[in-house]
């Protein structure tokens, strides 16, 4: 069951999950610092009803979350899909694309015109996910390690 984090004690385990979500980028960006640890992130940001944190919970464990927040592109309203994570163990159900169906609900109602979504370049998994649900590339960035 999808369920919106409006508690505390969910938001923290999504910190943890955050937490997990960065190491797991490591893999694809040596910058990142895997020793990073989220913490009291998703407590701040749920304040704000404009942000919505979604958890995919069942058995009475969160396996994996979606983030999204307003942005504002070229004028025109528009969410972005900040952070999505499962956890390694319940990867391959489609939980992912769950919680950006759900997501997509949540935002359907507002006055937006778009949804964007980041992901690093190897990460080739992700990148299907998107595709297949909708997602065109829009822009290419592109960078050079000193």
């Amino acid at each position: 069951m999808i369920v919106r984090v409006l508690d505390e004690i969910k938001a923290k385990i999504c910190d943890e999950l955050l937490t997990k979500l960065i190491q797991d980028e490591n893999k694809y960006d040596k910058s990142i610092d895997k020793s990073f640890i989220v913490k009291d992130y998703f407590k701040k940001v749920i304040k704000d009803e404009n942000n919505i944190l979604l958890c995919f919970y069942e058995d009475n464990t969160i396996k994996g979350f979606i983030f999204i927040k307003p942005i504002k592109n070229n004028n025109e309203n528009g969410y972005l899909i900040d952070s999505l994570y499962v956890e390694e163990e319940f990867r391959n159900k489609s939980i992912a694309k769950k919680l950006i169906k759900e997501a997509i609900k949540y935002i359907n109602n507002k006055n937006v015109k778009f949804i964007e979504i980041n992901t690093l370049y190897d990460n080739v998994i992700a990148y299907n996910i998107y595709k297949k649900l909708g997602f065109k590339e829009f822009r290419i960035n592109l960078r050079l390690d000193i």
